[in-house]
């Protein structure tokens, strides 16, 4: 992702990953909705979600914080926590 990188920026392809994956409209995808709670999410497709935001960003997430995070912000966070710290490995 870019240099400007932002949570806000991180949510919002995040809304995108997860409603391709979860064949929603991203419309009815609020930063504050709990994930498992979307479209029947089972593991599966919580791991797929996982599987497209680590390509998207180039990080690495642990299964462990799909799914013990509530919300799509805060999953957000962690995934733009990581974002910073490869890019800062990287300089």
């Amino acid at each position: 992702m870019g240099d400007q990188l932002t949570q806000q920026a991180v949510c919002n392809t995040m809304k995108g990953i997860v409603a391709r994956v979860l064949q929603v409209e991203e419309g009815g995808i609020m930063s504050g909705s709990r994930i498992t709670d979307l479209s029947l999410v089972e593991s599966i497709k919580l791991l797929r979600i996982g599987g497209r935001i680590e390509r998207v960003f180039g990080i690495e997430l642990d299964n462990e914080v799909l799914f013990r995070t509530a919300t799509l912000s805060e999953l957000a966070d962690e995934v733009h926590r990581l974002c910073l710290r490869e890019q800062e490995q990287a300089a």
